[in-house]
């Protein structure tokens, strides 16, 4: 119970930081022990023949956004990590730019066939189009000249913040249009109350490519014994996207500092 209520400071700190909150929503706290780890897939994609599409985000730029989307999803105890980036052309660009402005579903068109797998949730980045990202049939778009409107506490640019909101689409959460709220709409807020977050868990736990930290640990420390050391390597690099400083977050960071080398 200590360790919880230490690690659960630890987050609300985070959180604070990561937000520039004050006074805010009361969030949950999660210990290593409690956290999830969800494969994400980002999609840079390209068009050369349409500059709507044709997105000017590099590996960088999804870094630190990830980084930050990670922060605000630390309140619901679940971690995204880069399964892979994909710098791609989009499919069936023909006519893009006249066809989402009716039909939502040329978004989905535009993904390359080769990259849809089911095992992981996906964001796909390109220039402009209606809103500011969109989730659809959980599968999420967001566009890279993002707005949105401050609010006290908010995200400090737009692009972690619209990518937080939409995954939160993907864990089942609807909109809440309370100012500070991640899932209101057009705001820069990041904060998710208590039955938001246990919705979410409970939609992750029913993926079953979602993982418990602890589980990847336990993975992570059999295939170094093993000796298999690149395929721990890749799960010491899952652990490391957990914003936290325990124990086994430490371990993992420095483990794979050294493999790296």
């Amino acid at each position: 119970m200590a360790k919880r209520a230490m690690c659960a400071a630890w987050c609300v700190m985070a959180m604070l930081t990561a937000l520039g909150a004050t006074a805010q929503e009361s969030t949950n706290g999660f210990a290593f022990a409690d956290f999830l780890l969800a494969p994400l897939r980002v999609h840079l994609l390209t068009a050369t023949n349409e500059p709507g599409i044709h997105t000017t985000l590099n590996s960088n730029d999804v870094t630190r956004i990830l980084s930050k989307v990670n922060r605000v999803w630390a309140q619901a105890g679940i971690t995204f990590y880069l399964e892979s980036l994909r710098t791609e052309p989009a499919a069936n660009t023909e006519g893009f730019r006249e066809n989402v402005k009716t039909n939502n579903d040329a978004l989905l068109r535009l993904r390359p066939e080769s990259s849809r797998d089911t095992n992981v949730f996906h964001v796909y980045y390109l220039k402009q189009f209606g809103p500011n990202g969109i989730c659809i049939r959980g599968i999420n778009f967001v566009k890279d000249t993002a707005s949105l409107r401050p609010v006290e506490g908010g995200l400090d640019e737009p692009l972690p913040r619209v990518t937080s909101h939409e995954l939160g689409h993907a864990l089942t959460l609807p909109h809440r249009q309370h100012i500070t709220n991640l899932l209101a709409s057009g705001m820069s807020g990041g904060w998710l109350n208590e039955s938001e977050i246990n919705q979410a868990r409970a939609a992750a736990r029913k993926k079953s490519w979602v993982q418990t930290a602890p589980g990847v640990l336990q993975m992570a420390d059999e295939l170094q014994r093993a000796n298999k050391t690149a395929d721990a390597g890749a799960l010491w690099q899952r652990i490391t996207h957990v914003p936290l400083d325990s124990d086994p977050t430490r371990l993992a960071r420095r483990r794979a500092e050294e493999l790296a080398r």
